[in-house]
């Protein structure tokens, strides 16, 4: 079964390497970029490569397409590929708003095809984890949770003035805040915005805020915060933690740049041998991918090859994709209404 990607950026080899591990073969790549497209072939051997999406479904006998082009485009893709019958992987976030989540996933309903979502940091050890600790109620019933984004100033997309970024709702959080939301709906479930603030701390004019802050509330009186800084100290740094808190204990989880988890329980702290072990886990899976696989976390994604696996899988009659198009809706819905309000509050302060 052959592959398509539309997009010849970087995520677009983690997909590539993705597709390797389910069994499958990309033979087609494109991007209106000619030169990267050529290029981009070139480096990952990929026999045919097309400046036209349509050009491409029409040529090649695609089994699937992956979507790793800026988000504005997701939902035109997305469309004209269900229309052919092909099956979508789509980089986060699904579309820029409900009213395109809609149209997808109406084209979705007339078409053969299947769709999934790439929500990554909710696959990346330590939190899939975490959701298995859960699940099996070693943190006793789920009441909160904090999910902290910390990045330098210089940060690739927030450094980059003519980045596409800047041009979404949200601006340079329109990108990013799919990650803990949708890492708060898989802990907390259905999620209302309680308050969003926002402030400008840093020099770049072309950002009228760089901090947010956001606190919802879920069923049951769960709530959870999100806390998104674009001026930590350091150079082209990024950190990415979240903190879950249950009844019978909390569990501290590390998701980027280093995956780690740690479970605290009353009287015991973090001292047991349960952390030990856990974190022997993870270093194990990240030892055994690069032993195994002769590839490192800048060029494999543990996350995307789950996400795309269990989508393969769930074609063939094999359970349901990890991440459905109705999450990927769901999310979308909660995105958009804190990028209105960063909007308005960005108004405001200029």
């Amino acid at each position: 079964m052959n592959v398509g990607i539309v997009g010849c950026g970087f995520i677009s080899g983690i997909h590539i390497n993705a597709w390797k591990d389910a069994g499958l073969s990309v033979v087609a790549v494109c991007d209106l970029n000619e030169k990267a497209a050529m290029q981009f072939a070139k480096e990952w051997r990929i026999p045919s490569y097309y400046t036209s999406f349509s050009e491409m479904l029409k040529n090649e006998d695609l089994f699937a397409v992956s979507v790793c082009v800026p988000p504005k485009f997701h939902a035109n893709i997305a469309i004209e590929a269900l229309k052919s019958g092909c099956n979508l992987v789509v980089e986060k976030p699904f579309t820029v708003s409900t009213e395109e989540a809609e149209q997808v996933l109406g084209a979705l309903q007339k078409s053969s095809g299947k769709l999934t979502i790439i929500h990554s940091q909710l696959f990346e050890q330590s939190i899939f984890d975490a959701l298995n600790k859960v699940k099996a109620g070693e943190i006793g019933q789920v009441i909160g949770m904090d999910v902290g984004v910390l990045h330098s100033p210089d940060e690739i997309m927030a450094g980059d003035k003519n980045h596409w970024c800047h041009k979404l709702s949200g601006g340079r959080f329109g990108e990013n805040l799919p990650h803990p939301i949708y890492l708060l709906q898989a802990f907390l479930g259905k999620l209302e915005i309680k308050s969003v603030l926002t402030d400008k701390l840093g020099s770049h004019p072309w950002m009228a805020v760089d901090e947010l802050r956001v606190t919802l509330e879920a069923e049951k009186n769960k709530f959870g915060t999100i806390h998104i800084s674009f001026n930590a100290p350091g150079h082209d740094l990024t950190v990415v933690h979240a903190n879950i808190y249950g009844t019978g204990g909390t569990i501290h989880a590390d998701i980027y740049p280093v995956s780690s988890l740690l479970v605290s329980k009353p009287g015991r702290g973090i001292l047991h041998f349960g952390n030990v072990s856990q974190q022997a886990k993870i270093w194990g899976t990240y030892l055994k991918n690069i032993v195994t696989k002769r590839k490192g976390p800048r060029n494999y994604s543990v996350s995307h090859a789950r996400i795309i696996k269990s989508f393969v899988e769930s074609l063939s009659g094999n359970g349901q994709p990890l991440v459905t198009p109705e999450m990927g809706y769901e999310n979308v819905q909660v995105v958009e209404q804190i990028c209105k309000r960063i909007d308005e509050n960005s108004i405001s302060k200029n």
